[in-house]
């Protein structure tokens, strides 16, 4: 089960903690009223001898929630679970041997026997299964055992007809074995599934949630909502995409007099910015490599038109040098260096899907065309520009913009010479 999940079920569980015991001071309540309802046909002794235990097992459950321990409360409610039975199995005996001495009929057919269905009442509000299913069995095993004792002792006699069960001390024996506990049953299986479907949604959701957290990190909102749908995106496939590298200039000398939380901080703001550029134009974000920032266009879902992912790429390059330089400006007024970024764009086959290892999954493209586009952004150095891109993207996409071709270089694992295409020149 996933932790997000795990912790989402333990508050719960504390929650239906405190809730169930604020049901027990309404039970209280209850108890209180029949005691005042039932004055002169029951023993007032040993009435209050019950609530009074009952009252202290209560207070004694709300100071434990208070302490916020969640091992203690989880203890109590076991605690408080057996001696609700015990309490109510106690009254049961009392007054089946004060009103009708040697017969365990008056067990099997008094209304305290509904009490049982309160400490399950309880086990549902707490949200816990395993409660719910020691409730079933503390109460066959109670209900069960009383009978065939009481039918071995020949300390209960049972009728032929309802009429005589219904209006006499007798008990009918399909009804004592079958009918009454069967009601029991059948309540508490249905709670049984309601907790067990609500912990199956509540899982499912909390993975949908956590796997759409994990891959909004990586993809514009609308692509993570057509690959929550259509999850086979990300297995494997060739196609072609426009790559897009980002890297900061002269990033050490920038970085060597902050101390480790102003570089988080500082590395955190620029990353962001550059990764919103990447979702206004629909592109996905590959990784970060230190301060360089992968992007790609194109994927998970392939365009028809090449021309149009490259087109995006392109729009993408220049969005981030507009919102650079809102963000140097912000810097400039602090007094602080202006940072200058490069990059690089080409356009090619790569195979594009989810890399998984037995730890970790990662959706990622991979192959020549991605070398390429980290050669090119390493160019802008050389040529002193900003954003380059390859002859292959440029044919693509060089309708809609304006740019310098410069002249072909050679580049590292290439061997022909590249050209590269100054963008907004």
């Amino acid at each position: 089960m996933d932790d997000s999940v795990r912790s989402v079920l333990e508050k719960e569980e504390l929650m239906g903690a405190y809730v169930s015991n604020v049901f027990r001071y309404l039970l209280l309540l209850f108890f209180f009223s029949q005691i005042l309802a039932n004055l002169h046909s029951g023993n007032m002794t040993a009435n209050f001898i019950g609530v009074g235990i009952f009252a202290l097992i209560t207070v004694g459950h709300s100071i434990l929630i208070r302490t916020n321990s969640k091992w203690a409360v989880n203890v109590f409610s076991y605690i408080a679970l057996f001696s609700d039975f015990v309490l109510i199995t106690g009254l049961l005996l009392y007054y089946s041997h004060a009103s009708s001495p040697g017969n365990y009929g008056f067990f099997i057919k008094n209304p305290i026997v509904n009490f049982y269905l309160f400490p399950l009442a309880s086990s549902l509000i707490q949200f816990r299964l395993r409660l719910v299913l020691l409730n079933v069995i503390m109460f066959f095993g109670v209900y069960y055992g009383i009978l065939i004792y009481a039918a071995k002792t020949g300390q209960i006699s049972f009728s032929g007809g309802w009429p005589e069960y219904i209006m006499g001390p007798h008990v009918l024996l399909g009804d004592a074995l079958v009918g009454r506990p069967l009601v029991y049953l059948v309540l508490a299986g249905f709670l049984c599934f309601g907790i067990l479907r609500t912990l199956i949604m509540i899982r499912r959701i909390g993975e949908g949630e956590a796997q759409r957290s994990l891959l909004s990190r990586y993809f514009s909102p609308g692509v993570v909502e057509e690959m929550m749908s259509n999850p086979d995106v990300l297995e494997g496939r060739r196609q072609t995409a426009t790559i897009l590298f980002t890297d900061i200039r002269n990033f050490t000398a920038l970085s060597e007099h902050m101390d480790p939380l102003e570089l988080s901080q500082f590395l955190s703001s620029i990353r962001e910015t550059l990764t919103d550029c990447v979702f206004e134009f629909g592109g996905t974000l590959d990784k970060y490599i230190g301060d360089a920032v992968m992007a790609t266009f194109g994927t998970p879902y392939p365009s028809a038109d090449p021309a149009s992912d490259a087109i995006r790429a392109l729009q993408c390059g220049q969005r981030m040098l507009e919102r650079l330089g809102e963000f140097n400006q912000k810097r400039e007024a602090k007094g602080l260096e202006p940072v200058k970024i490069g990059i690089g764009i080409h356009t090619g086959e790569v195979f594009s899907g989810n890399i998984e290892t037995s730890r970790r999954a990662e959706f990622t493209v991979i192959g020549d065309a991605v070398n390429t586009a980290s050669r090119i952004e390493s160019l802008t150095k050389n040529f002193g520009k900003e954003l380059l891109v390859s002859e292959d993207t440029w044919k693509l996409a060089g309708a809609n913009f304006r740019g310098e071709t410069l002249p072909p270089v050679q580049v590292k694992g290439k061997e022909k010479p590249v050209t590269v295409v100054a963008v907004g020149a």
